[in-house]
């Protein structure tokens, strides 16, 4: 509960988000943090429960805020995105390489529900504040975990056109940088206390994802129709490696170490494959960097790949 904070250094960029204690979920992970308009992860990788996803990601080619005392919202009004489609509206979808559109059709569609779950989760939050305290119950986080981004990252095929990716990724970042600002840190701990105690950062980051997420959604729609299809890739390629490398670096950023939200890749996240020594004979040397954060990518025919973020 503390108002502990702590700084991601990347290698290639400086970041001014500060962060905070900790997080605590469900859904175990490994590594941590990240930059951009936030922080960056440095370190040695550490577990951090229920803020992240798993980091393991199969070989597929298609869809796999201070809170001041008198506080009275934590999250504003926001855009509407639309209505989800019925669940079965993909079922015809093509095994063939599809059009950039096409390809992302599950991912649109899961970023439509996920943002009427945060919008939910927002309102259930902002009801939960009332006399300078802010009450949170098992059903609270509930809430806000069903606007997790985990469902939306295992959408987002191997294989788009670099500038389809670009723009796809930063509407995940909009996505996790909300989600972050709910359930990072200590900012929703089951109990009564007040609002004065809350970590100044908690809540806040997500304003600005929530603003422009709509005009996000629009450009990365506008980016796949006007692109060429998927490219199928070898799932035991490095390359198939570097979109979950930049996924994770997204989660990182946005919820490792304690982050509350506030990354948004608007930069691209450049993937770097060169073996570096650990310095210790006990660590094993890593596969490369993502954004400037070593890391290592491990490949199992399986299970797919699993990278991790040495960082924290």
């Amino acid at each position: 509960m503390g108002k502990q904070r702590g700084y991601w250094l990347a290698a290639t960029a400086a970041v001014v988000l500060a962060s905070a204690a900790c997080a605590g979920a469900d859904n175990p992970t490994t590594g941590q943090g990240v930059p951009g308009t936030a922080a960056t992860p440095s370190g040695s990788a550490t577990a951090t429960p229920s803020t992240s996803p798993r980091s393991t990601y199969p070989p597929t080619t298609g869809p796999p805020k201070g809170a001041p005392s008198d506080m009275t919202s934590v999250v504003p009004d926001e855009p509407d995105l639309g209505t989800s489609p019925e669940s079965g509206a993909e079922s015809d979808a093509p095994t063939e390489p599809r059009s950039g559109g096409a390809a992302l059709a599950p991912f649109f569609a899961a970023v439509v529900q996920t943002d009427q779950n945060l919008k939910a989760a927002a309102e259930v939050v902002n009801g939960a504040i009332r006399d300078g305290t802010i009450t949170i119950d098992r059903a609270t986080i509930e809430a806000i975990d069903r606007g997790s981004p985990f469902a939306v990252a295992a959408t987002i095929p191997t294989g788009l056109d670099p500038t389809v990716e670009r723009a796809v990724l930063l509407v995940y970042s909009d996505v996790v940088s909300r989600y972050g600002a709910m359930r990072g840190g200590d900012c929703v701990e089951v109990g009564t206390r007040p609002l004065a105690d809350l970590n100044a950062d908690c809540f806040v980051r997500g304003h600005e994802p929530s603003n422009r997420m709509p005009g996000d959604v629009a450009a990365a729609r506008a980016a796949a129709a006007d692109a060429p299809g998927t490219v199928t890739l070898d799932p035991a390629a490095r390359e198939s490696a570097e979109l979950p490398l930049r996924i994770e670096y997204i989660n990182k950023a946005n919820m490792g170490c304690g982050t509350m939200g506030g990354y948004l890749a608007t930069e691209a996240i450049p993937v770097v494959w060169v073996t570096e020594d650990s310095g210790s004979p006990d660590v094993p040397p890593t596969d490369g960097r993502v954004g400037g954060i070593a890391f290592t990518a491990r490949y199992d025919a399986d299970s797919g790949w699993a990278v991790d973020l040495r960082a924290c």
